[in-house]
């Protein structure tokens, strides 16, 4: 992977969006827009001073952790590799971790 967040920075890949609800297709103008209001996610990678200035002692999630962030947080980056979407957030947008 060509992206490796820096400092307080959480990369997450955002939930993948269904190309249909019940029967009807959605426009792919429709799904980019119902993505970039995506608020759930799985952690990817985490920079190396994420969580340090909370005094929180351990971190709030890890890789690999599926997490819930705030709407419109961040900014969506794309891997110059893969082409795969990632959302690049502030270590506060993480706002729960998601377990099933």
């Amino acid at each position: 992977m060509a992206i490796k967040p820096a400092g307080h920075r959480v990369l997450v890949k955002p939930d993948e969006i269904d190309e249909k609800t019940g029967s009807l297709f959605l426009p792919p103008e429709v799904r980019k827009n119902m993505g970039d209001a995506q608020i759930f996610g799985t952690v990817v990678s985490v920079g190396p001073t994420a969580w340090k200035a909370f005094d929180a002692g351990e971190p709030w999630c890890s890789v690999g952790n599926r997490v819930a962030f705030s709407k419109y947080g961040g900014f969506i980056i794309q891997d110059p590799e893969t082409k795969t979407l990632f959302r690049l957030l502030n270590d506060e947008d993480i706002c729960a971790v998601v377990t099933d």
